[in-house]
């Protein structure tokens, strides 16, 4: 069963710290880019593929129309089998849902809300470009709710700039108080060449110590405990049964096909992406190619991007579905590797096979990285 993603690369205004494919100040190119998307969905050539997951991500896919969004999910009806209980998650912003927007968009199927809250402190939010105040994030989530869709999601960042464990302690308390099943906390990472990399290059700001972050990152993980979160990926919690299904695809190597400018796909072990530039999009969509990278995956990095995809998920790899994807045992391709992942106690047995430990957490990176052979 395959995922469905549709790429809105629009915002309201870039943030400080994105590197995401995304473009403020160019919603002129929305209506063309909506009907280019469409025509992209139609001229799939594997039509009548099963999906059970759609993602609309950007960018801020809540800047669609609920017209724009139709047109959209009829497309990708006319060409995908979409199960009955398929999950239709769509990205949105504070600033723009309200009550009316998300009960119009659940007429059209969407039962799944992500919403880029990032923080509850309006000091916090200017500083980050964030559009919205503390109290639209807390209306969103509820104007979600009252709209009919209770499967809602929220992302938090901590590590900031500025930022104290105090401030991350408030963010968990209003958490707390919010009808939210999912959250996807994020360490900030510093990516060059965004305004905060910039920032930071030029010491205008510092960030918080190491120490700090580690002790942001612990009450974190305490808090959701408490609250009867699932910590079942790195970065995400889930009440029971509310995982992010689609998100799961990506870390438990099941294909995916993307739709508009910049989109990932990875189906029949190639994985390829689009284009960036959006006038080129619209120009291309539908008569001419659209792939800007495309990479064939052989045997042996199919099993590498298995290990390390799996072990971001607290389920960890299961031996014996390694085995069944790959016709090989994994310790005759990773038996050296996991015996000095368990030596350095950074991996811990489970039912299945393995997973990262609490150690393994704070260093996923090296981890991942070890499963990369030369």
């Amino acid at each position: 069963m395959i995922g469905l993603y549709i790429h809105i690369p629009f915002c309201v205004h870039k943030c400080l710290y994105c590197d995401f494919p995304s473009y403020g100040g160019v919603q002129q190119y929305i209506s063309a880019y909506v009907q280019a998307l469409c025509r992209e969905i139609k001229t799939w050539t594997g039509k009548g593929l099963q999906a059970d997951t759609i993602y609309f991500g950007g960018g801020t896919p809540s800047l669609l129309t609920v017209s724009q969004l139709a047109q959209i999910m009829e497309a990708l009806q006319q060409t995908f089998y979409l199960t009955h209980d398929a999950e239709i998650t769509l990205e949105a912003n504070p600033d723009s849902m309200d009550t009316d927007y998300a009960a119009d968009i659940a007429s059209l199927g969407v039962n799944r809300v992500s919403l880029g809250i990032q923080s509850f402190d309006d000091c916090m939010l200017r500083f980050l470009g964030r559009v919205h105040t503390a109290a639209q994030g807390k209306g969103a989530v509820e104007a979600v709710w009252n709209g009919g869709i209770e499967n809602i999601s929220i992302d938090l960042m901590y590590g900031l700039p500025h930022q104290t464990p105090s401030m991350v302690h408030h963010d968990l308390n209003i958490l707390a108080s919010l009808p939210i099943c999912h959250a996807s906390i994020y360490a900030l990472i510093v990516e060059e060449h965004t305004p905060l990399w910039a920032g930071l290059e030029q010491h205008d700001f510092t960030l918080p110590s190491d120490e700090n972050v580690e002790t942001m990152g612990n009450e974190i993980h305490h808090a959701m405990h408490q609250l009867g979160y699932e910590h079942y990926e790195i970065s995400s919690y889930a009440k029971p049964g509310k995982r992010s299904r689609h998100n799961c695809k990506y870390w438990q190597y099941t294909p995916y096909i993307g739709f508009g400018a910049s989109a990932h796909s990875f189906y029949k072990e190639t994985r390829w992406a689009n284009i960036a530039n959006i006038p080129q999009y619209i120009r291309q969509a539908g008569p001419h190619s659209l792939i800007k990278d495309k990479v064939v995956i052989d045997e042996k990095r199919a099993q590498e991007d298995y290990c390390f995809l799996a072990l971001r998920m607290h389920d960890g790899i299961s031996y014996k579905a390694f085995e069944k994807q790959f016709g090989t045992t994994i310790e005759r391709e990773f038996g050296v590797v996991l015996t000095r992942l368990f030596q350095q106690n950074l991996l811990e047995k489970t039912k299945e096979g393995c997973c990262l430990s609490s150690l393994g957490l704070a260093y996923g990176n090296y981890v991942f990285s070890q499963f990369i052979r030369e």
